[in-house]
């Protein structure tokens, strides 16, 4: 059995504390398109999300099902290595 510290969200005084949502996407654009020159066809989901102000879902997949597929492998990947499953 994982015990987890649950300290979550705590940020290091040396750590880059903001990663403009810009500069992030910039990077993954590049990744999708090394991807697409490689034949593939993948798919992605982006969520904006500010407290209190916005909630934004957007996609390439054209089916919601889809969409809702690709959170919950977002979300299980999350879990699996916060517990460490995937070391």
């Amino acid at each position: 059995m994982k015990v987890i510290d649950g300290k979550f969200g705590e940020k290091k005084k040396e750590e880059k504390l903001e990663i403009p949502t810009s500069e992030f996407l910039s990077v993954f654009v590049g990744k999708a398109l090394a991807h697409e020159q490689e034949g593939r066809k993948v798919k992605v989901a982006v969520i904006m999300y500010e407290d209190g102000e916005m909630f934004e879902v957007a996609s390439n997949e054209q089916y919601p099902d889809g969409v809702y597929m690709l959170l919950q492998m977002a979300g299980q990947a999350i879990i699996n290595e916060t517990l460490g499953v995937t070391e």
